[in-house]
């Protein structure tokens, strides 16, 4: 009995201080689940809802431990929703998220907790990006809340003989009007907005992350062809701007966006305060 009994308790023992499975993948990326889920799986193109904690590694020590309760790793932490009111969401792609984390994020189930460790290469290499030094490899703790397919919003229809033009160049259609006075400085407004290329291609849609944004007008927290257009609209309005360089992101790249580039934005105003 007392033999039964000993072994009992080292495989307890064993069992409790069993450490996750690390998966090495082809491109270097290494993650291990803390806690696998049991709801659906996260798949690349979904719209995911993450909590997460991110810290650049500074030494390979205890890489898979949970560095959130480690406060000697406070100053590599460069990202947290531990102190938000809400999780993120994204379209689960590469650049929507930390760079190089969609493939460690890919296949995770709803309800499960992932550690990923991110190779520089895969992240942002030999530049870096803000507190992010160059050739650093990034760590991520992320408990997926959701995933499901998104929204895939398509271009609106319009007629295209319908389009004004404003003395600074913005094109635009009123396509349905709202209710109330217009949006004026220091209103914020509530916007679901998809945007896409001449050629047709959409670049980025809150519509798709169901997540509208909200910003305040005047401040120029937005390019100057929405702060131009958006001052047309009124809450529930709907509206195509064409919005020319120069009243754009001008002669610059912009993440996906070329230098020169002419966008196209359908908007919906949802609220206005």
């Amino acid at each position: 009995m007392k033999k039964l009994f000993v072994l009992v308790l080292l495989m307890l023992i064993a069992g409790c201080s069993r450490k996750p499975e690390v998966v090495t993948l082809k491109s270097g990326l290494r993650y291990a689940d803390d806690t696998v889920g049991t709801g659906r799986q996260a798949k690349l193109g979904d719209l995911v809802t993450v909590n997460f904690s991110a810290w650049i590694i500074k030494d390979s020590k205890d890489l898979f431990s949970d560095w959130n309760k480690d406060s000697s790793k406070i100053n590599t932490l460069i990202g947290t929703t531990k102190y938000r009111k809400a999780p993120v969401k994204f379209i689960l792609s590469p650049n929507a998220f930390i760079k190089g984390s969609e493939e460690g994020i890919a296949g995770m189930k709803v309800g499960g907790t992932r550690t990923i460790v991110i190779p520089s290469e895969l992240a942002y290499g030999k530049t870096g990006i803000g507190p992010i030094p160059p050739n650093t490899n990034i760590k991520v703790q992320v408990q997926l809340v959701s995933a499901k397919l998104p929204a895939n919003a398509q271009e609106w229809a319009i007629d295209s003989t319908q389009i004004k033009t404003t003395k600074d160049g913005l094109k635009y259609e009123i396509l349905k009007a709202g209710t109330g006075p217009n949006a004026a400085d220091g209103n914020i407004v509530t916007v679901n907005y998809s945007g896409y290329f001449l050629n047709g291609k959409k670049f980025d849609s809150s519509v798709d992350r169901d997540q509208p944004i909200q910003f305040k007008v005047g401040m120029h927290s937005v390019i100057p062809g929405w702060e131009e257009g958006i001052k047309l609209l009124n809450k529930g309005a709907k509206a195509r701007f064409i919005i020319p360089p120069s009243l754009g992101y001008g002669d610059k790249q912009n993440g996906i966006i070329p230098p020169s580039s002419t966008l196209i934005f359908d908007v919906e105003v949802l609220d206005i305060k």
